[in-house]
C-alpha cells in the first residue's frame, strides 16, 4: 500500500512536470512570428549562455538577458545540416556546420525582444520554426534587432557581435 501511494506522488508530480513543460511550448514569454519549434527557455548567467543549434530548433529557444547587455553565446550544432544563427540589425551570421562550435558576443539592444533565427530553416526561408529570441520579461514586443541597433547606435554604443568558431570532430557527446 505504502508502495502504492510513493508511486501515486511520483505520478502526478511526474505529470505536473510535463504539463509545466507543454504548458511552456505552448505559451512562449514572447509571441514570434511563423512557426517555432519552442525548446525551452535559459536565462543568461554572468554573461554566458550556451545553445544548440539542431534540425530544426534551437535549444534554447527563448533567451532571458538584461537589455543593453554583452552576452557570449557559445553555439554548437547538433544537428546534420548546416544551420545559422542570425541576427537582422545586430550583424550577426554565424554559419555553422554539422558539429562545428562558435562563440559568439551580442550585445542586446537597450529595449525590446530580440529576435534570432536559421536562415536556411526560419522564418525568412523554408519556415521549418528554426527561430527563438533574446527577452528581458513576457510580452515584450520583438524586433529583428534594426530598430533597436539604430536607437542604441544614435545614444553611442552600437550593437556589435564578434565571432570565434572553431569544428570539432570527436565525435563526443554535447559536453561543450
Amino acid at each position: 500500500m505504502r508502495k502504492l501511494v510513493v508511486l501515486t506522488v511520483v505520478a502526478i508530480a511526474g505529470t505536473a512536470l510535463v504539463g509545466e513543460v507543454a504548458l511552456a511550448a505552448k505559451n512562449p514569454p514572447v509571441s514570434l512570428q511563423g512557426k517555432v519549434n519552442n525548446k525551452g527557455t535559459a536565462t543568461v548567467k554572468k554573461g554566458k549562455v550556451k545553445v544548440e543549434a539542431d534540425d530544426f530548433y534551437f535549444k534554447s529557444t527563448f533567451l532571458k538577458a538584461q537589455p543593453g547587455t554583452t552576452v557570449t553565446v557559445s553555439l554548437k550544432n547538433e544537428g546534420k545540416t548546416q544551420h545559422t544563427f542570425t541576427i537582422d540589425g545586430l550583424g550577426v551570421d554565424q554559419t555553422l556546420n554539422p558539429d562545428q562550435k562558435a562563440t559568439l558576443k551580442v550585445t542586446l539592444p537597450a529595449s525590446g525582444a530580440t529576435n534570432f533565427y536559421c536562415r536556411f530553416h526560419g522564418p525568412q526561408a523554408t519556415n521549418q520554426g528554426m527561430q527563438g529570441a533574446f527577452y528581458s520579461k513576457k510580452g515584450e514586443s520583438v524586433t529583428t534587432g534594426g530598430g533597436a541597433a539604430a536607437a542604441s547606435a544614435s545614444a553611442g554604443s552600437a550593437p556589435t557581435a564578434t565571432t570565434t568558431a572553431s569544428t570539432s570532430s570527436s565525435g563526443m557527446g554535447s559536453g561543450y
